[in-house]
């Protein structure tokens, strides 16, 4: 596992690459170098909202997303295209006295205004209620340039299931030791 990443360590995506444990998918395409180091321009701004402006001005962070066309299949359920906003302005007020960091992001660029990116993102802190919260989870986003900036139009959260408890994994896998496939089987 790459170490977490925020805004002062996101520094370029030649560095991101270096950091998979398993190296960048074969689908990188050279010709589109600018347009992921854009979308790393986008993360680590991003993570400067998550981390130090959040609090203080939880609407600042609607400008990374495409608020009509965004979907979101959320740790809490599914948020539908023309609904996102609605579900923005309850989440981000409630989870806004947080830490954010990312953990094997990678970011793949695949045409001049169309990327996704992969990783495992920790969120830690306070609830507005004063309850701590500190969970990992799976995070793939689809991001569209449109008006000259990256957006995200589409966003899918996940933890993983243990098959035999069918209980989430909340660590997204950080506190386990086995990583192999270990399901109930029928009559056993």
């Amino acid at each position: 596992m790459a170490p977490p990443q925020d805004e002062h360590s996101l520094t370029t995506v030649a560095k991101l690459h270096g950091e998979l444990p398993n190296g960048p998918s074969k689908y990188h395409d050279p010709a589109l170098a600018r347009e992921e180091e854009e979308i790393l321009e986008h993360y680590k701004a991003f993570s400067t909202f998550c981390n130090v402006e959040c609090l203080t001005n939880p609407d600042k962070g609607k400008e990374f997303y495409d608020l009509d066309e965004c979907m979101y299949f959320d740790l809490m359920g599914l948020v539908r295209r023309g609904g996102f906003e609605k579900h923005y302005d309850i989440i981000t007020p409630y989870l806004a006295d947080a830490t954010s960091t990312f953990e094997d992001l990678e970011i793949v660029a695949v045409s001049k205004t169309f990327g996704y990116s992969t990783m495992i993102q920790r969120l830690h802190g306070k609830t507005a209620e004063g309850d701590p919260f500190d969970f990992r989870f799976r995070l793939t986003s689809l991001l569209r340039k449109t008006e000259g900036k990256w957006k995200y139009i589409h966003e899918h959260f996940s933890f993983p299931v243990d098959m035999k408890t069918q209980k989430g994994d909340l660590t997204s896998g950080k506190e386990s030791v086995n990583t192999e496939l270990d399901v109930k089987v029928a009559g056993s």
